[in-house]
């Protein structure tokens, strides 16, 4: 929990300076685009929220009632997260298309790079660390945080651009163009985030080559069984694995009890985050090779 909840609490801050800043110099400079931002950038606060929870919870212990454990809680909280980025997708095109252009604040676009910046960092940090711990949480809303930075740059480069609209007349739709290409780019992003945890929610297998040829490693080293097959679900930041052996040789239940032991801890040691693994014997008696 500590290696995921670290980065979402740094998010936090990073998400409530963003957010705070933008509404104070909004309301302070009578800017209706600045508050608007600062209220966008609210929801990346609100998810960090729900993530910490969220990651909390899929911690529990597995019981007998849920005997792979509560990982999968991440893929619902994913699943939020999504929703936050497609009503931000939709609010930008609504707000591109209604409010018109504005002029150019010079501590407006101090602010916006200054929160751009703490975006990009926030934005690299979670997903070098969801990257590190297999963590869905953070990586989902490493994206949310960048998707939140790109549109306020966005913002800022169209706004820019369409000052000049009275010199070239087609700025005069670099707002309303830019701003919509923006937010269909962040529905996009928030549809693929839907697809992938609606797969994951309901258990998809997952093809890994790399574990595959791990675990038959393992098994190579022991002449009384082989590899025959294997089923890998993703449980939030862990894996279940389900792992078909076949027996080559007559054995005492003790030994082959043995076996099934150190094979479960050698897999366990990978670097896979393989949590649960329920190991399938069947006899196959012939000579291993």
């Amino acid at each position: 929990m500590k290696e995921e909840s670290k980065p979402l609490l740094f998010s936090m801050l990073i998400n409530f300076i963003c957010s705070s800043t933008k509404l104070v110099v909004g309301i302070y400079c009578e800017s209706k685009s600045m508050i608007a931002d600062g209220f966008h950038s609210i929801s990346g606060f609100i998810t960090d929220i729900i993530a910490y929870f969220g990651t909390k919870l899929s911690y529990k212990k597995a019981n007998k009632k849920y005997p792979d454990g509560f990982g999968r809680i991440q893929y619902l909280v994913d699943l939020f997260i999504a929703a936050v980025i497609l009503l931000m997708g939709i609010y930008t095109i609504y707000n591109s298309i209604v409010n018109p252009s504005h002029p150019i604040n010079v501590l407006w676009i101090i602010v916006i790079i200054f929160t751009v910046i703490l975006k990009l960092i926030n934005s690299r940090f979670l997903m070098m660390k969801g990257l590190k711990h297999n963590s869905p949480i953070l990586i989902t809303t490493s994206k949310e945080s960048e998707d939140d930075m790109i549109t306020s740059l966005g913002v800022v480069i169209i706004i820019i651009l369409s000052q000049f609209s009275s010199q070239i007349e087609i700025l005069q739709y670099a707002d309303t163009v830019g701003g919509v290409i923006l937010g269909l780019l962040i529905v996009k992003t928030s549809l693929g985030l839907f697809k992938d945890n609606i797969l994951s929610l309901i258990g998809e297998v997952e093809d890994n080559y790399e574990i595959e040829t791990h675990i038959k490693s393992i098994l190579n080293k022991y002449e009384e069984v082989s590899y025959k097959d294997m089923e890998l679900v993703k449980n939030g930041n862990y894996y279940t694995l389900e792992l078909y052996i076949d027996i080559l040789k007559n054995i005492r239940v003790y030994k082959l009890l043995t076996i099934e032991s150190e094979i479960r801890n050698k897999i366990k040691k990978l670097k896979y985050h393989i949590k649960f693994i329920d190991i399938n014997l069947s006899h196959k008696l012939v000579e291993k090779g």
